[in-house]
């Protein structure tokens, strides 16, 4: 039997200045409880993970198929409200198959079998979590069992073939969303892989990039033809410098095709195009569209939403969970409920994607339905190590 176990765990008593030691400075959240926990961790069997890694590699696929039926089908990119102005950025990002670089998959566990919550894949959160925070626990509690963190080293070669196939160039500006530590950390990690990866990283803030009367993105006197950013797409869609994305020649990592796979609207595509699909959850633009498949609890969401906000669950029409939030204004969609608590929690299975390859795991949880930006990301551990081998080399 396939197995994922939550196991009390005992804490590391200096973890804190381990954590501030890596750079990773926002593990406390701002009411004060921990975004960072060790006191439970969970365990998982090796099929588990190739079970995993299946059901991530094949939801990407099923994903690219809606992101080229949206842009190929006349108000295809409509039913995600990108803007009209900049609907052609994506077609011709997506014509060029500009490349993916990184993104993760929320996956619910029931009871062994894999759903689709959502995908995180313009600019996903937990990078130190996910990687040399959970490496370093590991290595110091995790005994003779494997682990499978975000696979840094991936990310690093994806860099590296980019750059020989001429995708991307030598120098690459690594731009975080304005005013904010985890963003500034995210880059800080963007910058040392690029640089493992021989490429030249210049950190660029947002309010230091100009717009040169060619229409090119200049960076202190240098144009920017490469960029990793952690602005997202449905922002920098609706800003007024908008209207140079289609002519800069910068490369964007992750580029305007992704907006389609961040975007809630996303899940309803899924369910139309892959009906009663075994990872999918039922979805639409009504609850109607759910209960007529799928009758009992459902989910509200904005298409924008991120780390739980303005997301509710609800039984008829009255919201049982709910969380508040700045994207109340947003177009909703509807989901069916997926109960994956594990001895009463809800688990998230973070299933990291590098390029179009599975690259490790990030588990998080929380004490109601709703998983928030808020909600602690935990270590976890993979029994049967020596069936490990192969699981994440190229195939």
């Amino acid at each position: 039997m396939v197995q994922l176990r939550r196991v009390i765990s005992a804490p590391r008593p200096d973890w804190t200045a381990q954590a501030e030691r890596l750079g990773y400075h926002y593990y406390r959240n701002a009411d004060g409880s921990f975004a960072w926990r060790e006191d439970v961790r969970y365990a998982f069997d090796a099929s588990a993970l190739v079970r995993i890694r299946r059901v991530a590699e094949t939801l990407h696929q099923l994903c690219l198929a809606v992101v080229d039926e949206a842009v190929r089908q006349p108000g295809g990119l409509d039913a995600f409200h990108i803007p009209p102005a900049v609907q052609d950025v994506v077609r011709e990002s997506w014509a060029r198959r500009d490349p993916f670089l990184i993104g993760r998959f929320d996956l619910a566990w029931c009871g062994g079998r894999l759903k689709l919550i959502e995908y995180n894949a313009d600019t996903p959160a937990t990078l130190p979590e996910s990687t040399r925070m959970q490496a370093l626990w590991h290595r110091q509690r995790g005994g003779s069992h494997g682990h499978a963190p975000l696979d840094a080293q991936a990310l690093v070669d994806r860099l590296v073939a980019l750059r020989r196939s001429g995708r991307i160039e030598s120098v690459v500006h690594v731009v975080p969303y304005p005013d904010n530590i985890e963003d500034t950390t995210h880059a800080v990690y963007y910058r040392q892989w690029a640089e493992q990866a021989g490429l030249e990283a210049v950190h660029c803030e947002l309010r230091d990039l100009e717009i040169t009367h060619g229409g090119q993105l200049l960076h202190r006197g240098r144009i920017v033809r490469s960029m990793i950013r952690m602005y997202p797409w449905e922002l920098m869609f609706r800003d007024s410098g908008a209207r140079h994305l289609r002519n800069c020649g910068c490369t964007f990592l992750n580029p305007p095709w992704t907006a389609l796979l961040s975007n809630k609207a996303l899940l309803p595509a899924l369910w139309k195009r892959y009906p009663g699909h075994p990872n999918l959850l039922a979805a639409g633009y009504a609850p109607e569209d759910v209960l007529r498949e799928r009758p009992g609890p459902y989910v509200e969401k904005p298409i924008h939403a991120r780390g739980g906000e303005n997301v509710r669950v609800m039984v008829g029409d009255r919201p049982v969970c709910a969380e508040e939030g700045t994207y109340g204004a947003y177009p909703k969609v509807y989901q069916e409920f997926a109960d994956h608590r594990i001895d009463g929690v809800t688990a998230s299975v973070g299933a990291w994607m590098v390029g179009d390859r599975f690259s490790g795991l990030t588990m998080r949880e929380s004490a109601d339905p709703i998983v928030r930006h808020t909600s602690p990301i935990v270590p976890h551990l993979v029994r049967e190590p020596g069936r490990l081998r192969g699981l994440f080399s190229p195939r």
